[in-house]
């Protein structure tokens, strides 16, 4: 890590090297089942990879070092219900196989640091993956990434008939880039769905969520709420009953990764959940170079619980 000036490789510099489109390099690097790729087109991709360098999540380990760990750098990605699943599924692999991990929060030159201090077998570093306005399908992408999690969200309020939703999104400056990377999701998304381009619900720092712009958004149009996270729609959730907004019959709300507490709210909070246990699994086994398990099915699934409803017909 440590003196590597150089840019980091996309899927789009690999599809360039290797002569095929960016769709199928992420097929290759991810080992996506049930794809009739011929091998040496698989071989071609995985060779142009190696030769730029370039890092995946749930890539084969990138140094050899003298310790049997695996080091997660995590960087300022939130810790959420998804993340604490993948690293439990990842700890549980990699003890299997005689390793253990270790997380790291640091990022920059203290993390260097510390990694070099541990020689860890492999790095997985998610905060470099997340840290931009793309992660550029390094973690799945719209196979069973970020962006196809986000798709799963968004699908589930167009298949009730919304076709104007809002983005509730915190104003926090600790997961701008995570709110940036789901924001424009959400927006491919709906352009996928052919839906209109979401418009953003920013929540303040605080409790308070501004019930105004809320109640302007519905009578502006807007039938569906989507949050970023469990806990910005349980905000959008209190905004609403303070406003007099009727959940689900007014405005459907879906979070997004699963906290588990959502079945306690009135009414209770539909989501997204994503089974992260496995994607850990399956990254233990990348970094040390073991057979990967195929991808998780269904990498992510709604979880109804009575927020979200069919969008009424004006």
């Amino acid at each position: 890590m440590a003196g590597n000036s150089r840019k980091t490789p996309t899927v789009r510099d690999i599809a360039r090297a290797s002569g095929v489109s960016a769709t199928t390099v992420s097929f290759v690097l991810n080992d996506t089942p049930g794809q009739t790729i011929p091998d040496g087109t698989r071989e071609r991709v995985r060779s142009a990879a190696r030769e730029l360098g370039y890092p995946t999540v749930l890539a084969r380990a990138f140094r050899e070092g003298t310790t049997r760990t695996v080091v997660v750098a995590i960087g300022g990605l939130p810790r959420g219900t998804a993340l604490d699943s993948f690293l439990d599924g990842l700890g549980g692999e990699l003890a299997r196989h005689g390793h253990s991990v270790a997380v790291l929060p640091s990022r920059g030159d203290a993390l260097t640091r510390t990694i070099d201090a541990i020689s860890p077998r492999a790095v997985i570093d998610l905060g470099a993956i997340y840290s931009g306005a793309e992660s550029d399908g390094q973690d799945g992408g719209w196979i069973d990434g970020l962006a196809s999690h986000t798709l799963t969200q968004v699908r589930h309020l167009a298949d009730l008939g919304h076709t104007r939703i809002a983005f509730a999104q915190p104003a926090s400056q600790n997961v701008t880039a995570m709110v940036t990377l789901r924001e424009r999701h959400l927006c491919e998304s709906a352009a996928v769905l052919n839906i209109a381009r979401p418009v953003r619900l920013t929540l303040p720092d605080g409790s308070d969520v501004d019930a105004g712009a809320l109640t302007a958004m519905v009578e502006e149009g807007v039938t569906a709420v989507a949050g970023f996270d469990d806990r910005s729609a349980a905000r959008v959730l209190r905004a609403a009953a303070m406003s007099g907004i009727r959940i689900p019959e007014d405005l459907s709300l879906i979070g997004f990764d699963d906290a588990g507490w959502g079945e306690f709210t009135a009414p209770a909070l539909t989501t997204v959940r994503i089974e992260a246990f496995d994607y850990g699994r399956r990254a233990a086994r990348g970094a040390l170079g073991v057979t990967a398990s195929a991808a998780p099915s269904p990498h992510s699934h709604v979880v109804e619980r009575g927020s979200t409803a069919a969008a009424v017909q004006v």
